[in-house]
């Protein structure tokens, strides 16, 4: 008896392997908590063990007592050769396997731009995904790339295959998942150039509030996400700041003539440049998603660069404007949100839309909030076919 106990025990364990990023950008933790969600819905009634895998640490996807991560503590104290000791002996030993990823039932890319200029080269692609996913694939492992983006600069993205190692690298990538959905249509036009025709589906962020959301908050607030330029990067298209930043202070002074106005902020370096711009305005730095969703369920509208947090408003039905630099302004295309170019908002322009979203907010709160439950069925249909 205690033996069939054990076995059936076993059968509803799983194992599910994540490819995402630690403790860096709270976009990320959006979309491991959406894709968690929907796994969970899928294999209900199973205990599911989640082996988190920080992209940017592409050896700790190895346990610490591995050969290869016992190369790696001591090629530190190298005086030269550190990077190519611990790379030489990750090429050597990574056939034998013995892998955290070894042993998954099912391992998850957790959304992220996947396409952008010079992706063949990032340091993930052969420790992460050549040697261990590519491995495990090949022997059957089901690899699923749930929410992959394009990040390629807004004025230059018309030819993006101006590597041909970056499509080499994308049609790997594309060959070792069993699915690929994708948040935005250049991701949708570059993987369908590949031969990949992958759905469109809103980014697995657009989920992460569902269970977080205070439904009976009373929405007052116009929340404000700011960043230096409009986004993470330049790109080479001469951003200029300090237009962005003037922009701000007029939009900010704008809306608190009939508004209360507070900053969200992702980080301690948005924290202290929300209070360079006014240090009148209250504003926070959520310690976790709850507390996240908790503030944010207070609001109305939005006005935001970090792109995530208008996926994540959008996903508890409060709309918002969005200004960035590349194109993952296509991902807040999907949810039916507009946005702006950096060089091309002005005070007037965003003035303009935050009026007409604050006119529309109850309608645009029950399409969003029923978006939100089809993005859902849609990614819960999509993993329990394929698993």
């Amino acid at each position: 008896m205690r033996a069939s106990r054990f076995f059936h025990e076993r059968l509803l364990e799983m194992r599910v392997g994540l490819i995402t990023t630690l403790n860096t950008n709270l976009g990320d933790d959006f979309i491991r908590e959406g894709i968690c969600q929907v796994l969970r819905e899928v294999f209900e009634g199973r205990s599911i063990e989640f082996i988190a895998i920080d992209k940017q640490y592409p050896l700790t996807v190895y346990p610490p007592r591995h050969p290869i991560r016992v190369v790696q503590n001591l090629a530190r104290s190298l005086p030269r050769g550190k990077g190519m000791a611990a790379t030489l002996c990750e090429k050597l030993c990574h056939p034998f396997g013995f892998s955290r990823f070894d042993g998954c039932d099912l391992i998850v890319q957790c959304g992220t731009p996947v396409a952008w200029p010079g992706c063949s080269k990032t340091p993930w692609g052969d420790p992460l995904w050549h040697r261990v996913v590519g491995r495990l694939s090949r022997k059957g492992t089901i690899v699923l790339n749930l929410g992959a983006g394009s990040c390629y600069p807004w004025e230059s993205h018309g030819d993006v295959f101006k590597q041909r190692r970056d499509a080499l690298y994308l049609r790997r990538i594309l060959g070792y998942c069993r699915r690929t959905t994708v948040r935005d249509r250049l991701a949708q036009s570059i993987f369908r150039r590949l031969g990949e025709d992958c759905p469109l589906i809103p980014c697995p962020a657009f989920l992460a509030g569902k269970r977080f959301a205070d439904r009976q908050a009373h929405r007052e607030l116009i929340v404000i996400n700011y960043m230096k330029g409009g986004g993470h990067y330049d790109w080479g298209q001469s951003i200029d700041p300090s237009r962005w930043e003037n922009v701000m202070r007029e939009v900010i002074r704008l809306l608190r003539k009939d508004h209360p106005v507070v900053f969200l902020c992702h980080d301690q370096t948005e924290y202290h440049l929300a209070s360079a711009l006014d240090d009148t305005v209250p504003r926070f730095t959520p310690a976790d998603l709850r507390e996240y969703f908790t503030l944010m369920s207070r609001a109305k509208v939005g006005v935001c660069n970090r792109l995530h947090a208008a996926v994540a408003l959008a996903g508890i039905g409060i709309p918002s404007v969005s200004v960035g630099t590349d194109t993952r302004l296509l991902m807040v295309e999907a949810v039916g949100m507009p946005s702006f170019y950096v060089k091309e908002a002005t005070s007037e322009r965003l003035g303009d839309t935050v009026h007409r979203l604050l006119t529309d907010a109850e309608d645009l709160r029950e399409r969003l909030l029923a978006l939100r439950e089809e993005t859902w069925e849609r990614y819960v249909h999509t993993v329990a076919e394929v698993t």
